[in-house]
């Protein structure tokens, strides 16, 4: 059971947990349009850095979401959704990246990783593993 410190943390580790998601979105976008305008910035250890930590600070901020709520993200559905789609997610944030060659490709995976990103948010905010497909399935 988490403590009454952690409990009354709530809105705060919340608030930080979606910060650390508007700036990790915000980033990969930045640095997937400026590796297909070339710049070298994008691939610097400076930026290698900061994804690392902004990555790092939403990670604990989901697992200790995860324990102030006591919920197992293998056994509620929405949850285990969003874990499957963060592993397509990176996967396809390094084709986008690193992995990808021409301009055409790294668009290509950039818009695919922005796409499961997007449907991330969507599954969190609607507690839904279908997210925003749930509406527009009827």
């Amino acid at each position: 059971m988490p403590s009454a410190l952690l409990l009354d943390l709530y809105p705060q580790i919340r608030l930080a947990h979606i910060g650390f998601v508007a700036a990790s979105g915000t980033l990969f976008t930045a640095r997937a349009i400026a590796t297909m305008a070339g710049a070298r910035w994008s691939a610097s250890r400076a930026a290698r850095r900061a994804s690392w930590l902004i990555d790092t600070g939403l990670l604990a901020a989901a697992l200790l979401l995860l324990y102030v709520l006591q919920l197992n993200p293998f056994v509620v559905p929405w949850l285990a959704a969003k874990l499957a789609l963060l592993l397509v997610y990176i996967g396809l944030g390094t084709m986008a990246l690193r992995r990808a060659r021409s301009t055409t490709s790294r668009l290509a995976w950039s818009i695919a990783a922005l796409a499961c990103f997007g449907m991330m948010v969507s599954i969190a905010r609607a507690h839904d593993p279908l997210g925003i497909l749930r509406s527009w399935l009827g």
